[in-house]
C-alpha cells in the first residue's frame, strides 16, 4: 500500500515563499504548491477518479446526481454548483480537506466549520459516510437545506 502524503503546513509555505526569487522559481512553486494548476474542479475530479481507481456509475450513484448532468461536469461542459461539487465528493469518497481542495479549485467555498449545515456535513464525512442520500437524511432531519 502506498503511504499518504501529508499535507505541506502553511508555515513551511511561507518559508519557501521567501526563497523565490527567480520566474523559474514562481513557475516550479505555482506548479508544485497551488491548485491553479488543475484546470479546473473536472480535472480534480478526473484525476481523483482515476488516481483512486473508482467506477464513475458509482461516483453517480451515490452522489444522486443525474448522469447526464455529471458527464457534463467531468467533461468540462459545465461548471457545477457549490452543493454539486460537495455531492460529487462524497460520491468518490473524498475526506473533508479534498473536498475543501476541491471547492477551492472549483473557486467555492469551503466547507465551514462554524456554519451548521456545513458542520453537519463535515461531521457526516469524517464518520464514512459516502452517499448522499443517507446524508441528505441526517440534514432533512436536523432542519438544513438537502444537498440537490
Amino acid at each position: 500500500m502506498g503511504e499518504k502524503k501529508k499535507p505541506i503546513t502553511t508555515e513551511r509555505l511561507d518559508l519557501i515563499l521567501k526563497q523565490v526569487k527567480s520566474e523559474s522559481d514562481i513557475k516550479e512553486y505555482m506548479t508544485k504548491y497551488t491548485e491553479d494548476h488543475y484546470e479546473g474542479f473536472s480535472a480534480y475530479l478526473n484525476g481523483y477518479i482515476a488516481q483512486h481507481s473508482l467506477n464513475v456509475t458509482d461516483v453517480i450513484k451515490r452522489s444522486n446526481i443525474s448522469k447526464n448532468y455529471v458527464y457534463n461536469i467531468i467533461n468540462g461542459n459545465r461548471n457545477p454548483s457549490r452543493d454539486k461539487v460537495i455531492a460529487l465528493c462524497i460520491g468518490a469518497g473524498m475526506d473533508y480537506r479534498e473536498i475543501n481542495r476541491a471547492l477551492k479549485i472549483a473557486k467555492l467555498g469551503i466547507l465551514y466549520p462554524k456554519d451548521e449545515r456545513d458542520a453537519r456535513i463535515i461531521i457526516a464525512v469524517n464518520q464514512g459516510i459516502r452517499n448522499v442520500l443517507e446524508l441528505n437524511l441526517i440534514l432533512e432531519r436536523e432542519g438544513h437545506a438537502i444537498i440537490e
